[in-house]
């Protein structure tokens, strides 16, 4: 049997943008270990000219002639991905790279894609808000031109991440914390009490991250229906029981998993909940819920997001009256001093969930 050759660190050019380094460099060390030679990041000269102009330089340019090249940055501020762009469109287009794989933890303007819908009889489909740019399809097109193949993105706002790339040819892998947030919930949660744990998505749209980490802890997912109005406060949407039913029954059968469940106040009291959202922003919503909760009568409730976005004022919205025995973040945005809650918050890292996934993409190449 002739076995493939495993690419190893010297076929590969690292490079990383100024997005959240320290994530970066963890992926590094546990890349290292994957491949058993230590992979390094090339040195970049950051500068700007006197007009603010990006005048960022590569002095190890010649290393890039066709070669793979993987360039890391947490996309999470609009100056982060021109930064990205110039250094991808310099890689493929100046320096001939060979493949570019992007490892995009955050990807800026995640929420910007308003749904594609089609009527029987149609030519084509049709945007369901057209008064709304499409700028995350915009911003993957412009990765993708500047010579991205292939990304890795950490927990995506939805599906029209995949479907975007699909559409530029652009290579897309969804980076999945549920292990991480498993091992984290085995960690706080006794053996005596694991019985009582209970997955809740807040709403339809973490039904699916719900039930893979449902799946994991072997324990049953709950759910309820959410309405967010114009100014972004939601509110639970009290359906009859007949569409409830109708509705639990449709998720369990598309999912193919039987332990979905509508939440009430008698499915949570005494139970230790695990509320799942791909990020916290305001912190207001995550509040307003575990609020909720609290009212119910749950044991111990845990709110696990991956993406610490955290806006302004996030402090005082999502702490107030304290209704989360533990909140647990991941690291896809960096969360520095300014930002740091004096334990209120656990602190876990995606490195070595990046670092297998880029090996498996490096040896598939």
């Amino acid at each position: 049997m002739i076995m493939k050759k495993l690419i190893i660190p010297n076929d590969v050019v690292f490079l990383s943008g100024n997005g959240n380094h320290a994530l970066g460099a963890d992926i590094l060390v546990h890349l290292s270990e994957l491949f058993g030679k230590r992979c390094v990041f090339e040195h970049i000269n950051y500068n700007k000219w006197p007009e603010l102009e990006l005048d960022n330089r590569i002095p190890s340019y010649a290393k890039m002639k066709n070669k793979v090249v993987v360039i890391y940055q947490s996309l999470f501020r609009s100056d982060l991905v021109e930064e990205a762009e110039d250094l991808i469109w310099a890689c493929k287009h100046q320096y001939g790279a060979q493949y570019i794989i992007g490892i995009f933890p955050f990807m800026w303007n995640r929420r910007q894609d308003p749904k594609m819908f089609a009527k029987e009889g149609d030519l084509g489909k049709k945007i369901a808000k057209p008064d709304e740019i499409q700028r995350l399809r915009m911003t993957i097109s412009k990765l993708a031109f500047c010579g991205v193949d292939e990304m890795l993105v950490a927990t995506p706002h939805s599906n029209m991440m995949s479907e975007y790339c699909k559409e530029y040819g652009v290579v897309f892998n969804e980076i999945n914390p549920s292990p991480l947030f498993a091992k984290t919930m085995d960690t706080f949660v006794r053996d005596d009490e694991k019985n009582l744990v209970k997955v809740y998505s807040p709403d339809l749209g973490s039904i699916q991250r719900a039930i893979e980490l449902g799946s994991l802890l072997k324990c049953p997912v709950l759910f309820n229906e959410k309405n967010r109005a114009i100014n972004s406060e939601t509110t639970i949407i009290e359906s009859e029981a007949e569409e409830i039913k109708n509705l639990v029954m449709k998720l369990r059968e598309a999912y193919n998993f039987p332990e979905i469940h509508y939440a009430t106040s008698e499915m949570v009291k005494d139970q230790i909940v695990a509320m799942i959202e791909d990020e916290v922003a305001s912190g207001g919503t995550a509040n307003g819920t575990g609020r909720r909760l609290a009212d119910f009568g749950v044991k111990s409730s845990y709110l696990l997001a991956t993406h610490p976005v955290l806006t302004l004022s996030w402090r005082n919205k999502l702490f107030f009256n304290d209704p989360f025995t533990k909140v647990i973040m991941a690291n896809s945005i960096p969360r520095n001093y300014e930002k740091r809650t004096g334990g209120k918050i656990f602190d876990i890292s995606l490195g070595s969930l990046f670092a297998s996934d880029l090996f498996r993409a490096l040896n598939r190449l």
